[in-house]
């Protein structure tokens, strides 16, 4: 039996990131705003740094779709993508191989890829670390944008080096626009 898919919405609040977000997992409706008022600020957030991260000018927009999931879809997919039969926290489905050189490809609206983000590990992480849910979450949500760019924690320790801080510099921003709110 499939689980059944709860279309949370489009989030396009605010200009630079849209959002189209499903979920797997039963949220309350207030959940669901509650998602949607975070991805408004992480789009706040992503228009104000996203030149530092990925440095093509001409990028009107983004977007990416974003399924929140259990644990036993996060771990198929995991398999089938990237041959790891385990559970994970996010997982990342580029649409372009990196948007992280100089040279300018692109221009106007660009679909970033998918990202699935795992309920259950959220909650777990969210207990282990000592932050509230909505934290992890945003941090899972900036992590996989990172990926849906080109980064790549895995491959050498300068690279997860360079991603920890974009990941810092991503949240400390977002901290200062959800403080502001």
């Amino acid at each position: 039996m499939t689980p059944q898919k709860d279309n949370i919405g489009h989030m396009n609040k605010h200009q630079f990131l849209s959002v189209d977000i499903q979920s797997t997992v039963k949220m309350t409706p207030g959940q669901k705003k509650k998602i949607q008022q975070w991805l408004g600020w992480a789009s706040e957030t992503l228009e104000e740094v996203f030149q530092d991260i990925v440095p093509q000018p001409d990028i009107s927009e983004i977007s990416v779709s974003l399924l929140i999931c259990g644990e036993g879809k996060i771990k198929a997919l995991n398999k089938a993508h990237r041959q790891k039969d385990k559970v994970t926290d996010v997982l990342s489905f580029p649409n372009f191989e990196s948007l992280r050189t100089k040279k300018p490809r692109h221009s106007g609206p660009v679909f970033l890829g998918d990202l699935a983000i795992c309920h259950q590990k959220t909650v777990s992480q969210a207990k282990e670390f000592n932050i509230t849910y909505w934290d992890e979450f945003i941090h899972l949500f900036f992590h996989g944008v990172l990926h849906l760019v080109g980064f790549d924690h895995e491959i050498s320790a300068k690279e997860e080096k360079l991603m920890e801080k974009l990941e810092d510099k991503l949240l400390t921003t977002f901290s200062s626009k959800k403080k502001g709110a």
